[in-house]
């Protein structure tokens, strides 16, 4: 699992850090730390960024970029499984799996959460017992777009307002994370995987979710959208008995451990 980098250890660790977070969200430091990353005086920090987290940046090698958020939302072509049976994974992230109980309820990093902490329907919860839910952590080195995992139809965006926490693993144990995060979810009308939620979760600094469609048809590895800065996390809830999980990740994930996925990578196969 990635570590905390020390600042998280500090601000989630620490009864005066979490203070100090709580004074910087309500005042709203976020917003102004967004408006200077999207601004050309934040142009000096990128290959700062770059060299800290170690990017390949390959995929990008003429690619200039005027401010850190152009940086940070830059595209590229993926590759995905085209195999109409196969799972993907929607992004670059570090994956983990949960079986979703028959009381609606999951364990995610040391707390229980039902799905309605996620959707807020009541009526969509009761679809999801028994099922599996896919979680995507996405750190500040991967690639923050993400694709769809199969063909299908998106219904309507829904988005629910929080706050904006890290998605590290120590703010995963001190907090309910998901939960008090910005989130938007959709259900995805998928041809061979059933009906399937999918939730982007915003996180500290800025988290923004940039969604392109709702109410649309869409095609496999197609790009659904793109975090708007910093580290974010994207939720899959699949119904019971649509999906088998590789056994391999099945058994690198087993004890609540992650395993590093990419973008369009053949994750479980359609029963």
């Amino acid at each position: 699992m990635a570590a905390n980098d020390k600042s998280v250890e500090f601000l989630y660790g620490t009864k005066i850090g979490r203070a100090l977070l709580e004074f910087a969200l309500a005042i709203r430091v976020p917003k102004l730390l967004g408006a200077f990353l999207r601004s050309p005086l934040s142009h000096f920090y990128i290959k700062k960024f770059i060299k800290k987290n170690g990017i390949n940046m390959d995929a990008w090698p003429n690619a200039k970029f005027k401010t850190f958020n152009d940086f940070f939302t830059r595209k590229k072509e993926i590759t995905f499984d085209p195999d109409p049976k196969h799972l993907i994974s929607p992004s670059d992230s570090l994956l983990s799996i949960y079986d979703i109980k028959e009381n609606s309820s999951f364990f995610i990093k040391g707390a229980d959460y039902t799905i309605s902490d996620f959707l807020q329907n009541p009526d969509l919860e009761k679809e999801y017992q028994g099922g599996l839910c896919l979680v995507f952590r996405l750190c500040a080195t991967d690639y923050h777009r993400y694709c769809y995992i199969d063909n299908g139809h998106i219904d309507d965006n829904h988005f629910i307002p929080g706050k904006l926490y890290s998605v590290q693993p120590l703010p995963l144990e001190k907090f309910r994370v998901f939960t008090k995060n910005r989130r938007s979810w959709a259900i995805l009308h998928t041809e061979n995987f059933g009906d399937i939620a999918q939730i982007e979760v915003g996180a500290f600094s800025v988290g923004g979710i940039i969604n392109h469609d709702q109410n649309a048809d869409f095609k496999k590895g197609t790009e659904k959208g793109y975090f708007d800065l910093h580290g974010s996390t994207i939720v899959l809830l699949i119904k019971k008995d649509k999906v088998d999980i590789l056994e391999e990740i099945k058994e690198a994930t087993a004890g609540d451990k992650e395993y590093r996925v990419k973008c369009g990578q053949f994750i479980a196969s359609a029963r």
